[in-house]
């Protein structure tokens, strides 16, 4: 557990590397094939974080179980890799497949420290409803961006097509969880 604390210390300053245009990131990555398979470790320490997500929206009157919570959240960290080796694959990026995977599994924490601290901040009484809207309506746009920085960098390709691939991941991302909200949680609220 220790190495795995320590790899994702190193990945994580590195992805801050990557958000902020500094040099000498790619130093911070075990981009060996037992690197790829530790950076899903990373799901560990989201999980807190999605656990105060979950709470600070109950606690303003979201009504999704944490079951639903918890299976929406495994959706994109399982269709993330399946979504990337097809755009990697019609992209001609394969051989940045499994750089592509690894930081953004470590990148995405950021993410993850976003949301968390907006929802504790505002659940903490904080941080006003007016900056907390604000908050939460540039996300998607900061998710997005993210998304393109990490493709740009782990892929090597020209910036438009970066911005292709990391589309797809994205969109089979929300096409999934559209897909369980309207078969499982919509029914579910309405009693049916």
């Amino acid at each position: 557990m220790m190495r795995l604390v320590a790899e994702a210390w190193v990945a994580v300053r590195a992805s801050w590397r990557i958000f902020t245009f500094r040099p000498d990131w790619q130093s911070g990555f075990d981009i060996s094939m037992g690197g790829f398979w530790r950076s899903f470790g990373a799901i560990l320490f989201a999980v807190p974080m999605i656990a105060m997500i979950h709470i600070s929206g109950e606690a303003i009157g979201r009504n999704l179980s944490w079951t639903d919570e918890f299976l929406i959240q495994g959706l994109s960290w399982a269709l993330f890799p399946v979504a990337a080796a097809i755009a990697a694959q019609v992209t001609g990026a394969r051989a940045g497949f499994v750089r592509w995977i690894i930081v953004h599994n470590w990148a995405v924490l950021w993410l993850y420290a976003y949301l968390f601290v907006l929802w504790t901040l505002f659940t903490a009484g904080i941080l006003p409803v007016e900056l907390m809207s604000i908050g939460i309506f540039i996300y998607p746009y900061l998710r997005v961006l993210a998304h393109w920085r990490i493709a740009y960098v782990s892929l090597g390709l020209p910036t438009i097509t970066s911005a292709l691939a990391a589309a797809v991941p994205i969109l089979a991302t929300e096409i999934a969880v559209r897909i369980y909200f309207t078969s499982v949680v919509v029914p579910q609220a309405s009693g049916g």
